[in-house]
């Protein structure tokens, strides 16, 4: 009689199982629970830090996944990046002038051997490979805590492909979630921002919602009809993500990672926009791995911003790409900046700028008085300025634009 009650519970969870799985109408494969495959406990130790550890887990319709994320982390020949800050090995540089002085030029990745030396800023909730054109130009060293930030440079020819893959570490393997916040089962979050810039120190790309990113990996999901596709979207905006105690029989959603995916040639405009967040959102106010270089993240005049996929709480896998353009000495280029003008001048309160196709080369533009000191630096590409409260008299505004420098004078009535 035991053997056979046995058995009767035993079907009846897998009816209610099987049922559960039924509800799900997405193209996502579905498993159930929490990864028993573990393949390594922890990739990396550092004091006060949280185990990040690999699995693998299969789901309903047999296929295996790795758990959080595929990744490079002891792949020998993937470089690691170097460090901007980095308290788990002592490196905790106050200033980004700091960190680029402890590095030798051997750090540098060499794409195109004709190209300029690109510097990559890179904060990473929890962890990032990086591509160019497809070529592996560093990873994060800290695959979870505690948090750092990295340095990579590179060489190449513009235009190129940022390629990316990010992961949102967990510690409940296959369930997407931490011990944190007094929950055992506390989803977390994501989160990425980043900063190029070239030799001169001109930004020619930072994260913002130009990017393509796309989710791969979604948990925890307590209720299997929640999520929704739509197009090119996976959506799980109305999924509960509440921290619980017991999150042991929730479930994950797994999609295939395309080959090719980090080369120039994949159309990455299969894959949504990638969505902003605040530093608030992403909670790095108080870390010294972001704070510390807010001159570079938060940049007055060109502000990265934190992106991630449509859930920056439950999607634990995100690829994203970016392509930066062509640096044009193109006939066409090189006079739109040279035949730019400001108006109206003189200008009585507000001044349009009528930079036109020039914001696309990610110029630096500058209010400077009679004696050129600088007044202002203009933040996210305004396309106007007031200059109500200025008193009357002579003005310039300067544009840093394509290695070139263009200066207009402006007259304040």
């Amino acid at each position: 009689m035991r053997i056979k009650y046995r058995n009767l519970i035993c079907l009846i969870a897998l009816f209610f199982f099987n049922a559960a799985i039924a509800q799900y109408k997405g193209t996502g494969s579905v498993t159930q629970g929490k990864a028993t495959d573990i393949l390594v406990s922890n990739l990396f130790s550092c004091t006060g830090g949280r185990v990040g550890g690999l699995a693998n887990i299969k789901s309903t319709d047999g296929l295996t996944w790795k758990v959080p994320a595929d990744v490079n982390f002891t792949n020998a020949s993937f470089p690691f990046s170097s460090d901007l800050h980095n308290s788990c090995i002592g490196v905790n540089n106050t200033t980004t002038s700091q960190a680029l002085s402890k590095l030798t030029g051997s750090d540098i990745v060499t794409i195109d051997a004709s190209g300029e030396v690109i510097t990559a800023f890179v904060f990473a909730d929890n962890y990032f490979e990086m591509y160019i054109n497809g070529i592996a130009v560093g990873k994060d060293k800290v695959p979870f805590t505690q948090f750092n930030s990295s340095i990579l440079r590179f060489k190449v020819n513009r235009p190129f492909t940022i390629a990316m893959k990010l992961v949102d570490w967990e510690e409940n393997l296959g369930v997407g979630s931490e011990n944190n916040n007094g929950f055992a089962y506390h989803p977390g979050d994501g989160g990425m921002v980043a900063v190029f810039m070239d030799a001169q120190k001109n930004i020619v790309a930072t994260t913002n919602d130009k990017w393509r990113a796309q989710t791969f990996y979604t948990s925890p999901i307590k209720d299997l009809t929640c999520p929704v596709e739509s197009g090119k979207y996976r959506l799980t905006s109305n999924c509960d993500m509440t921290d619980v105690n017991d999150g042991s029989k929730y479930y994950g959603l797994h999609w295939a990672i395309p080959n090719g995916w980090e080369n120039t040639s994949f159309v990455d405009t299969i894959w949504p926009f990638a969505s902003m967040y605040s530093n608030t959102e992403i909670g790095v106010n108080n870390k010294p791995a972001y704070t510390n270089f807010v001159d570079v993240f938060d940049n007055s005049a060109n502000d990265a911003q934190f992106i991630w996929s449509s859930n920056v709480i439950l999607d634990n896998l995100v690829l994203t790409r970016f392509t930066v353009p062509a640096l044009t000495n193109s006939t066409d280029q090189i006079k739109a900046l040279q035949n730019w003008k400001p108006y109206p001048n003189p200008v009585n309160e507000k001044l349009h700028l009528n930079l036109g196709d020039i914001k696309n080369y990610q110029p630096l533009v500058k209010l400077k008085d009679s004696k050129m000191s600088n007044l202002l630096t203009l933040n996210k590409l305004q396309d106007e300025i007031s200059l109500e409260g200025f008193p009357a008299g002579i003005y310039f505004l300067e544009v840093s634009c394509m290695n070139k420098i263009e200066v207009r004078k402006i007259i304040k009535n």
